[in-house]
């Protein structure tokens, strides 16, 4: 055994000669030219070294570059590399032969340029890497990837910890982890047969990248020849969309929702676009099927799709109504548009099933275009509220980009005005059948702007039915039998009709009624006048007819009594005609006689009769 020791320890003498004597024998040029070479081999474009090299052996054979860089023949990328490493094979190395076994870089930055042309760069880059013979791995420690604007430089990649696998001119391969907006990623990414992708035909293509805020993956392929373009299964994932658009410098259009999301389908893609086709969507538990169009002109991107859907809940979005708040006021916050002018859209949905909130519609077709920065969602026309709804609002920028220009269309044939308008205008004063339009519009640089110039008009007509919040033929009755004694707390209950019309214009955030007429077997109410809607408060006035017994065929008043409305729309006063209650009292005539006529109990100058 002890015999045995010196020739074990003969290969370790070796290897400590080798690194004690193979660095001073190897000179400065074999060494620059080999490091050249391994790099060459690589890239398929010829590097520079500006630095020193140098030869070691220990822990395993290796020359070493620093100050290298690699430029692509049109200047559209350009690679620089502070320390290079090329770790060698043992065996070829022994009968003088110098070939890579691996090839180190270290804080390496690879900069494109950023515009039309970094395609075209990177295509030329790809070119360079199919010519390649190397047959080794490339390991990126702490690497950058810089986009050129001009002499401005921006870091889109700050950290790249990456593994690039490399078969000759057959396969790449790249794993590891990159920092990419603040988030760090697992990436897998895999190029096949690159000499056929170089000569113009197509290679195999898979690119997965992973982290906190969102999944990606593609398995297809690509070719070069005419222009990049990749074809395959396309597929994404996130936990929380709006946080993945807030890392990807987007907003969401609405200030709710945007929950969990996932998206896969056959994608083609190229420099002018993407097409997505067979797709399917699932966004914060809806699901629905179709097709996306990008496409880039003159650097906008414009997207048109459509899809269908079973089942939708917009609940998530948050509630229909036109209304602003809960509060009684409109808001003062300054109206941004900005995001709007950032893409062009034009997206088509139909469902079975829609709920929005409270609202529920089936068989319903909408859709959403934006261009310019003019915004329109319409709903052509679903089944809603037992009747048949449509809606359209567009939106558009203001006069030099500030406040907006808003105007909305809602029309509902054969609704239930209680569901509809309990919804729509978060009130359940009127019940019934019938039918509905509002067109209204304003411009404004916020929304209490926009509602105190709105114009527009408002029809109704609808059957039996009744008004919420007051009996007026109990009131009617009350008052007809006892004057004065009568008056007391005229709200609480409801007013039955058989018939109701309304009609009303609107201007300068001003509805001013044309028409209101409420008729029933028993009574009859007509009323005008004029509502604030910036202010929303009332000033109205009105006659209530309590209806007696038929005469000659037709039926009589028994009863006729003028009244006021004023107060906001929540907590309205009804002030009937005092001078007439007294007049109709007995008792009250002997004590004022004459002066009766000219009593104004109310404050209200001459007769409350209209």
């Amino acid at each position: 055994m002890k015999k045995l020791v010196p020739i074990l320890l003969l290969p370790v003498v070796l290897v400590l000669a080798a690194a004690a004597f193979a660095p001073k024998l190897a000179s400065d040029a074999r060494l620059r030219a080999e490091a050249v070479a391994a790099v060459r081999a690589a890239t398929g474009r010829e590097p520079r070294i500006e630095g020193p090299v140098g030869f070691s052996v220990l822990p395993w054979p290796a020359i070493t570059a620093e100050d290298l860089t690699v430029d692509d023949e049109d200047g559209d990328s350009r690679l620089m590399v502070p320390r290079l490493r090329v770790v060698l094979h043992l065996l070829p190395l022994l009968t003088g032969q110098a070939r890579a076994d691996h090839i180190e870089l270290a804080s390496p930055e690879l900069s494109i340029v950023g515009s039309e042309a970094s395609l075209d760069g990177f295509s030329a880059l790809v070119a360079g890497l199919g010519t390649s013979r190397l047959d080794a791995d490339i390991r990126v420690t702490d690497g950058q990837l810089l986009v050129r604007h001009g002499n401005v430089s921006e870091v889109v990649i700050p950290r790249a910890d990456v593994r690039l696998a490399w078969q000759g001119m057959k396969e790449v391969a790249l794993k590891g982890k990159l920092t990419w907006r603040g988030e760090p990623l697992d990436v897998d990414f895999a190029l096949s047969d690159v000499a056929r992708l170089v000569a113009g035909g197509g290679a195999g293509l898979r690119l997965s990248a992973s982290g906190p805020p969102a999944e990606f993956s593609f398995d297809g392929s690509v070719k070069l020849a005419g222009g990049p373009v990749a074809e395959g299964q396309l597929a994404m994932s996130s936990r929380k969309l709006r946080d993945t658009l807030e890392w990807l410098g987007l907003d969401a259009p609405t200030e709710q929702g945007f929950g969990a999301f996932a998206l896969r389908g056959q994608a083609l893609m190229s420099d002018q676009g993407a097409a997505l086709s067979s797709a399917r969507l699932e966004l914060d538990g809806n699901v629905s099927e179709g097709g996306f169009n990008l496409r880039l002109e003159d650097g906008r991107s414009i997207v048109q799709g459509s899809l269908a859907s079973e089942s939708v809940d917009l609940t998530p979005y948050g509630q229909l109504t036109i209304f602003d708040s809960d509060d009684g006021t409109w808001s003062d916050d300054p109206l941004d548009l900005s995001r709007l002018a950032r893409l062009d859209l034009d997206l088509r949905l139909s469902a079975t099933r829609v709920r929005a909130g409270n609202s529920q519609f089936r068989r319903m077709a909408a859709s959403a275009v934006l261009k310019n920065g003019k915004l329109s969602l319409a709903i052509g026309e679903a089944e809603a509220w037992d009747g048949i709804f449509r809606a359209a609002i567009h939106v558009a920028p203001g006069p030099n980009g500030a406040g907006a220009d808003a105007r909305v269309d809602l029309a509902g044939d054969d609704v239930a005005f209680a569901k509809a308008f309990g919804d729509i205008f978060r009130s359940q004063r009127l019940e019934g059948k019938g039918s509905f339009h509002l067109t209204a519009g304003g411009a404004g640089e916020s929304i209490a702007q926009i509602v105190t110039g709105l114009d527009g008009d408002f029809t109704l007509s609808g059957t039996h039915g009744a008004l919420v919040g007051m009996d007026v033929g109990r009131i009617l009755d009350r008052l007809a039998k006892r004057p004065l004694s009568g008056m007391g707390d005229l709200r609480g209950g409801r007013t039955p009709f058989d018939s109701i019309e309304l009609s009303a214009t609107i201007a300068g955030g001003i509805a001013r009624l044309a028409k209101f007429e409420v008729e029933s077997s028993r009574l009859r109410i007509a009323m005008n006048g004029k509502c604030s809607i910036a202010r929303r408060d009332l000033d109205l006035s009105g006659e209530a007819t309590l209806m007696g017994s038929k005469e000659a065929g037709t039926q009589v008043a028994s009863f006729e009594l003028p009244f006021i409305v004023r107060g906001d729309w929540e907590r309205p006063v009804v002030l009937p005609d005092a001078q007439l209650l007294i007049r109709r009292s007995g008792a009250a005539r002997a004590l004022f006689g004459d002066k009766l006529n000219t009593l104004d109990p109310l404050g209200v100058s001459g007769s409350a009769n209209p």
